[in-house]
């Protein structure tokens, strides 16, 4: 049976990923595979799969679908939802063209130095992942805010893309899933688990921002002449954009992003209180855009007009975004239904190595796990549990064993097309992940490299 599910999964994935460089529809290809997989699990009679679906299976199967959709319009989608309804809300009322007005005046001593770009924005982004635990909305949020900015001071689409995945790329923070299971695993309190995390965040930083830093100058010197001059704003649209909006319309954009991190759980910066959620702040920030744009128009009527472009911005988040969200969870679940990752951890159990080949393997497996399933968190509450049980066995730490796995899970969810934060990133500009992902493929390869290395030698 072991074998069978394998073989499956081997031959779908095969076939996802032409079709996909096909350019097929990306949602119908990953639900329809998603689907088939599951139903090949319970033909299978994989353990635990004909307990999920008791009923009539093809009735089991739309209702199992219906309920993905169900579950990430709750929770993630209508977190992007939010915020493309505010990105929408935001160019009705020029406030897009103000925030790009303003910014542009000190960066564009960058025009010439793009690469140094990422040395100021790696920083400040892993800053807010580590307040915000969601990397998709991370990307979000950060691509809704600076991408029309790095854009307007030449820097290539591809480049400021990845990164902005860069930025998420360090899974860390106490409001993190995989931080709370990963302290509750090691009998330890997830603030105490939180600081052995921010023990290895400096030097990992560093190498992130490094390994970027020569990258993107490459980059910028392979594509010298391709983007820089013509997608740099004239003089004539910058002082257009000063003009079609009062100037402090530009701190509209930022105020979800400086809402959330001021009141993060994360960063408590005020009372636990006055804790706010991403989505809070998203629609506080609407309230207040749109009763100081009713006191800058003098007209009801006309800022209400304004405000109502925020429902058709939320669908359109939900058919560019959400339904290949919901597709790639439908996909995920279906590969670990079939049963792969629970053999991969059993493999793992099985193998008998050293200390560190025991950390290098559980890392490996981790990592490939996230890149077939797309999530992090499924593959490292799957890996996860054996952590204790490894760490006993092969006389190794198993702090250094878990904080090893879960970052490196977290970074493989870069060169994954069908991770949330990839999605939510490159589908926010009309990018095909596929291509975001080979892009910076090499780049993110070498800082999983570095990362083990770091990991296995620094003590904690």
């Amino acid at each position: 049976m072991q074998l069978a599910s394998f073989l499956i999964a081997v031959n779908v994935i095969a076939a996802t990923v032409w079709l996909v460089l096909k350019n097929r529809n990306v949602a119908l290809i990953l639900v329809f595979f998603g689907v088939l997989m599951t139903l090949a699990a319970w033909l299978l009679n994989v353990p635990g799969v004909r307990q999920d679906f008791d009923g009539f299976i093809f009735f089991e199967l739309q209702e199992w679908v219906a309920g993905a959709f169900s579950s990430r319009l709750a929770g993630s989608g209508l977190m992007v939802m939010f915020l493309f309804g505010y990105l929408e809300y935001m160019k009705t009322l020029r406030a897009d063209n103000a925030f790009l007005y303003v910014m542009l005046q000190p960066l564009s001593v960058l025009r010439n130095y793009p690469n140094l770009v990422c040395i100021i924005l790696i920083p400040i982004g892993t800053l807010l992942s580590y307040a915000l635990p969601s990397a998709a909305a991370v990307g979000l949020l950060l691509v809704t805010t600076l991408y029309p900015v790095l854009r307007g001071i030449g820097m290539g689409k591809m480049s400021i893309l990845s990164t902005i995945v860069a930025c998420t790329l360090l899974d860390m923070g106490v409001n993190s899933p995989n931080t709370i299971l990963a302290a509750g695993l090691l009998g330890m309190d997830v603030v105490d688990y939180s600081k052995y995390q921010l023990q290895v965040a400096l030097p990992l930083l560093l190498v992130i921002t490094l390994v970027y830093y020569f990258f993107i100058r490459r980059d910028a010197r392979l594509h010298a002449g391709a983007y820089t001059v013509a997608q740099k704003p004239s003089g004539e649209d910058l002082m257009k954009w000063g003009h079609e909006a009062p100037l402090y319309y530009a701190l509209f954009p930022l105020l979800p992003l400086l809402l959330s991190v001021v009141f993060s759980a994360s960063l408590p910066l005020v009372g636990e209180h006055y804790y706010l959620s991403l989505n809070g702040a998203i629609v506080l920030s609407f309230f207040v855009a749109g009763v100081l744009d009713w006191i800058h128009s003098r007209s009801f009527r006309q800022s209400v007009a304004a405000m109502s472009v925020f429902w058709r911005g939320m669908g359109k988040g939900f058919t560019s975004i959400v339904v290949i969200i919901v597709a790639a969870d439908v996909f995920a679940q279906g590969l670990m239904k079939l049963g792969v990752i629970d053999s991969m951890v059993q493999l793992a159990q099985s193998v008998r190595i050293g200390r560190t080949g025991i950390t290098v393997m559980l890392s490996v497996l981790a990592m490939f796990s996230t890149v077939i399933t797309g999530s992090s968190t499924a593959t490292f509450a799957a890996y996860g549990q054996i952590v204790p049980g490894a760490a006993f066995q092969f006389g190794t730490d198993p702090l250094q064993l878990m904080l090893a796995m879960q970052l490196l899970a977290g970074i493989a969810r870069a060169v994954t097309p069908i991770s949330m934060v990839m999605i939510a990133v490159a589908e926010a500009v009309d990018v095909p992940p596929f291509r975001l992902v080979r892009f910076h493929f090499v780049p993110i390869c070498i800082i999983a490299l570095l990362t083990l290395a770091v990991l296995l030698l620094i003590p904690l």
